[in-house]
């Protein structure tokens, strides 16, 4: 028996998810332990092996590929525990991190953050003053050296930070055209520095902007020597334990990077997380035929959402983190405050809110019985009926009905003038309507009919909810992956990425652009990324590569990405994008939204590189049996009343089996919900789907 297993360590437990070459699959839970992550892997690793009846040893001694996705570095910099880091950069552009952008106060910000402006702020400095050293050197944009480097000022400048920083960053003006004078500083500083690791932003990311340049490798040294000492002490911890096989981490572009790689590449993992429920969306779509995907995530203090269009998850060219805007291609997700811990609150005028507050695992919501004396979303799921509090997490948490009563009464009802149960009720209909909000904003706002899609809803609180945020886009169904491994489902996604590369370079033009010169720059980036697939044993002519370019109307700011064809180029091929550019342009921002008279430019090209690696087999199970097990009384919004309804045991629906609403089908780690005028069903992979 061999296995594929994928690891998430989110904030608040650790999921693990194994499939075995049959197809079986089992999952493991364990509370995350921020202070020594690889302990919280191990012990979900462990439980997982439980269910199996195997010590966790044998387990791994028979894994063929190990998947892993982290938060770690992602609250580095939110939590500000990096290390002390140093900037080298060009004379007079000392204060450029500091300084950042006109949106620099709001950037990443929700949009109830950005109704109070005045109250915002730049982000605290990842690189004092203090640690900033400006150099004599200038190359032009044409990449011609103006000021040429002076060695002994650049000795100068690392022997002086390095008394005092963990890792330096190099950032010089216009470095993506000419990197001779970053390259010579890389390699002084590895002579006067030897143990102080430095990152060049040409290797980082060649592109055209300065701030956004300097602010991802300053992030990338940031967090690289935490993320660095993290994967030695997992890989021993796994290798202790019998692991002998490769073990990947997971990037926010939805590929994954070998261990040995993650300290050249650690900001690839920011906001990674997210991006495994995407790509486990897609892969369950190209089996089950379903091309067209809006992918939900619920889980304790975020509602993130993605799309897969024509079979293929859509990606955006820059992210945030902590205000930062970073140059790092990532899956294309959207988050808001609302999770099953998001609290509620009366606000000054009256008025019932929802999140984004979150009482987080701990204390939890109030029902959890651990302090906690806030209502949240979860209390609101409890009082209303929706979740049985002797089966919480498979029955190994008893939730206190009388406790998320009391704190639903005191917070909300009370102050309202209204009971418990409208109180509870209200707080369901808003966090739901919010979910839905979202959903439009990422479907109708961009120009996407949702009426083409279907709702994939995975995490711990999504199939609960996902009946109810769907239900008003008019989407083709709701469909619940896998079963109950939809609760550990960015794990199970995890372990379906494939390895990936990303190499992008700016290559400013307007428009007629040099078929000649687009060619040659795509193949350096595609050399660049046969190189790194070399370097881990991959057979290249197993690569498959991806070209885009992002365009632009000259003078704007934000740019569409258009898909390039493989191959040598020619003028028509370049008339066709630009045809193409303009169809994207109308469809993002609406008919007759193009200037034809505007010229087009050139912003950026990029090519993403995929080696194909072991992929989980997908198989269903036929053992089951009578799922209906009770009724009890659970409100629901359309009747505005509590009715009883049929209680079912989702591991015991199999393939065929039908379930008419209303109904409440319970999985030892989620609980998906059927309303009364929707029907139920289960495929051939136990996917539940509603309709």
């Amino acid at each position: 028996m061999a296995y594929v297993t994928g690891v998430d360590t989110g904030g608040t437990f650790t999921d693990t998810v194994i499939v075995a070459d049959d197809g079986s699959r089992v999952t493991g839970k364990a509370p995350t332990t921020p202070d020594r992550p690889e302990e919280g892997v191990v012990a979900s690793l462990a439980n997982a092996a439980e269910t199996l009846d195997r010590p966790l040893e044998d387990v791994l001694a028979d894994t063929s590929v190990l998947f892993h996705g982290t938060t770690l570095t992602t609250n580095t910099v939110l939590e500000r525990t990096g290390g002390d880091v140093g900037l080298v950069t060009t004379r007079g552009h000392r204060d450029a991190l500091h300084i950042g952008r006109t949106t620099t106060r709001t950037k990443g910000l929700s949009q109830q953050e950005m109704q109070h402006y005045a109250a915002q702020s730049k982000p605290q400095p990842l690189v004092p003053k203090a640690n900033v050293r400006e150099l004599d050197e200038r190359t032009d944009y044409a990449g011609e050296e103006v000021v040429s480097l002076d060695d002994d000022q650049v000795r100068d400048a690392v022997a002086d930070l390095a008394d005092d920083v963990d890792a330096i960053a190099v950032n010089l003006l216009w470095s993506f055209r000419n990197a001779d004078h970053e390259r010579r500083v890389g390699e002084i500083a590895a002579d006067v520095a030897p143990d102080t690791p430095t990152y060049l932003s040409h290797e980082v990311v060649p592109k055209l902007g300065e701030y956004e340049r300097g602010a991802t490798t300053a992030v990338n040294a940031y967090t690289a020597p935490v993320l660095a000492d993290y994967v030695d002490d997992l890989a021993s911890a796994l290798s202790d334990r019998g692991l002998d096989a490769p073990v990947y981490l997971m990037k926010s572009t939805g590929g994954a990077m070998p261990l040995t790689e993650v300290e050249n590449d650690a900001v690839a993992t920011i906001n990674s997380g997210p991006a495994g429920g995407v790509i486990g969306s897609q892969f369950i779509g190209d089996a089950v035929g379903e091309p067209n995907l809006i992918c939900t995530d619920v889980g304790g203090t975020s509602f993130d959402v993605g799309l897969v269009i024509d079979g293929d998850h859509q990606v955006r060219a820059t992210s945030a983190v902590q205000q930062y805007s970073l140059y790092q291609l990532s899956v294309d997700i959207e988050s808001i405050g609302s999770g099953g811990g998001s609290v509620a609150w009366i606000d000054d005028g009256g008025a019932l809110q929802v999140g984004p507050e979150s009482a987080g695992a701990d204390p939890g919501p109030a029902c959890y019985d651990l302090g906690g004396d806030r209502p949240t979303v979860t209390d609101a799921d409890l009082v209303l009926g929706y979740l049985n509090p002797e089966y919480f997490l498979g029955g190994r948490r008893e939730l206190d009905v009388d406790a998320a009563r009391a704190a639903m009464r005191e917070h909300v009802a009370d102050p309202l003038g209204v009971s418990v149960e409208e109180a509870a009720a209200s707080v369901f209909e808003i966090v739901n309507g919010a979910m839905a909000d979202l959903l439009r904003q990422v479907t109708v706002e961009r120009g996407h009919d949702p009426r083409n899609f279907s709702i994939f809803a995975y995490g711990g609180a999504g199939p609960l909810h996902a009946s109810f945020y769907g239900e008003d886009l008019g989407t083709q169904s709701t469909i619940v992956p896998l079963g109950d491994t939809a609760s550990v489902f960015s794990a199970f996604g995890i372990s379906t990425s494939n390895v990936g590369w990303v190499e992008e370079m700016s290559n400013p033009a307007v428009a007629p652009f040099d078929a000649d010169d687009l060619a040659e720059t795509f193949e350096e980036l595609e050399d660049r990324i046969e190189s790194d697939f070399e370097s881990q044993g991959f057979d290249t002519d197993a690569v498959s590569y991806d070209r885009e370019v992002d365009l632009r109307y000259k003078g704007q700011v934000h740019q569409v990405s258009v898909p390039v064809p493989t191959g040598d180029l020619a003028d028509a091929d370049v008339d066709d994008l630009l045809e193409r550019f303009e169809a994207k342009y109308e469809s993002l921002y609406g008919p007759g939204s193009t200037y034809a008279e505007a010229e087009v430019e050139l912003a950026h090209q990029r090519v993403r590189g995929s080696g194909d690696t072991t992929n989980p087999t997908l198989a269903a199970s036929a053992e089951g049996g009578d799922a209906r097990t009770d009724a009890r009384d659970v409100y629901w919004p359309d009747r505005s009343a509590f009715v009883e309804t049929a209680i079912y045991d989702g591991d015991r629906l199999t393939p065929g089996d039908a379930v008419d609403g209303p109904a409440v089908v319970q999985l030892p780690d989620t609980t998906v919900t059927v309303r009364p005028h929707q029907r139920a069903t289960v495929d051939d992979y136990r996917n539940i789907i509603i309709e």
